[in-house]
């Protein structure tokens, strides 16, 4: 009884009965490969020291950091389409004004 009840409250949340889309795989990916760009670009920061690639850094762990509310919010929150199209677009916003500052930034 209290694993059917479990099931039902959760599995609206968590859409049990549809499969991957395409798009969530393709999130996924776009997440990932940031995560990768986040790594890689601490990385050459740790061995230069050069502050526009710590700046990239943070654009880059930002993106991901969209990316996972993009989903997280798909699959679990469900806060509205609103509130996650201006959760969203102010992180676009943000990575696009680091993007920026790094390219503006002397060394």
């Amino acid at each position: 009884m209290t694993e059917q009840l479990i099931v039902q409250i959760i599995s609206p949340l968590l859409n049990f009965d549809q499969g991957l889309e395409s798009q969530e795989i393709l999130d996924a990916a776009v997440g990932v490969f940031a995560l990768l760009l986040f790594a890689l670009s601490l990385s050459a920061y740790q061995k230069t020291r050069l502050r526009r690639l710590l700046v990239i850094s943070v654009a880059f762990a930002l993106f991901a950091v969209e990316v996972a509310i993009r989903q997280l919010d798909v699959i679990v929150f469900a806060v509205g389409y609103q509130t996650d199209l201006v959760i969203t677009t102010i992180l676009e916003l943000l990575i696009l004004l680091l993007f920026f500052i790094a390219v503006v930034i002397k060394t």
